[in-house]
């Protein structure tokens, strides 16, 4: 019978073999991409879908409401839809609520125009942050060009090309709220519900259960929750980056440990040995 040192030693070893064999499955799909495919979730594909019916030189609102701790769920779903948008012909106009989300989102909007060969201004607008939530919004749906006078780089956005047609959000077809927050519920009440614009929005995983509700109501004509969300529209877009392979070293690290908690039962009860009445 082994010592308890060995049992130690045994355990120790049987730890760290399953933390290699864990941090593999991680990597694995960052270095070589897996065959891992994933169909399209239905509000997804009803996100994806609306943006198709946009006419081209069609305005869409993106409020980019997340700081960099919810960058790995929510950047990917957002350069998916920059670039759907550029895609289409569509004008992208670019907002958010959070001020410390302002440098993440003049990255997104200066790196997808770049890479659509798009202009800011002429093309899509960034209007960066301006305090106020909900009578913001308010604001909006009454003069746009009122609410911000210039963008976020200091020009007046009266008669700026990319709001050519966009007075307020009454003249905006699709809002779409990308969200780390509660940001989803007050577009619905102060912008959907008063102005009469689709709203679609995606966020993070541990807040997408709560949006559910809003679904059923059609309140929100599409949605995307989490990374699953973001690697649903990059296959839509047929451009699996970030998102999808995040979500194939999700999926292989699940069925990994699927595969360790039954492997560990067997041992468990091959080792066990039946009692014997004794005497």
């Amino acid at each position: 019978m082994a010592t308890p040192e060995v049992l130690i030693r045994r355990q120790t070893l049987a730890r760290r073999i399953v933390y290699l064999v864990v941090a593999a499955a991680v990597i694995t799909p960052y270095i070589h991409p897996l065959p891992i495919k994933f169909k399209p979730s239905p509000w997804a594909k009803k996100l994806y879908d609306r943006i198709e019916t946009l006419k081209p030189g069609s305005a869409v609102l993106f409020s980019f409401d997340y700081d960099p701790s919810a960058m790995a769920e929510l950047y990917p779903m957002s350069r998916c839809l920059l670039r759907h948008c550029f895609a289409r012909g569509l004008h992208p106009i670019v907002m958010t609520h959070w001020p410390n989300g302002v440098g993440l989102c003049k990255q997104l909007v200066e790196e997808t125009a770049d890479e659509a060969g798009k202009q800011l201004g002429t093309h899509c607008v960034f209007l960066g942050y301006k305090p106020g939530w909900s009578d913001l919004i308010l604001n909006m749906g009454e003069s746009l060009q009122g609410a911000f006078d210039k963008d976020y780089y200091g020009k007046p956005t009266e008669g700026m090309p990319a709001l050519e047609h966009v007075r307020s959000l009454k003249d905006v077809p699709l809002v779409v709220d990308i969200a780390a927050g509660a940001t989803v519920e007050m577009w619905i009440a102060y912008g959907r519900d008063r102005f009469g614009f689709d709203l679609g929005a995606g966020c993070t995983a541990v807040i997408a259960p709560d949006l559910y509700p809003f679904l059923q109501s059609e309140q929100l004509c599409g949605f995307l929750g989490g990374l699953r969300g973001a690697a649903d529209y990059e296959t839509m877009l047929k451009k699996p980056e970030d998102a999808t392979k995040g979500m194939q070293a999700q999926s292989l690290t699940h069925m990994l440990i699927i595969v360790l908690i039954i492997g560990a039962n067997v041992h468990f009860f091959l080792r066990a040995k039946p009692k014997t009445d004794e005497g």
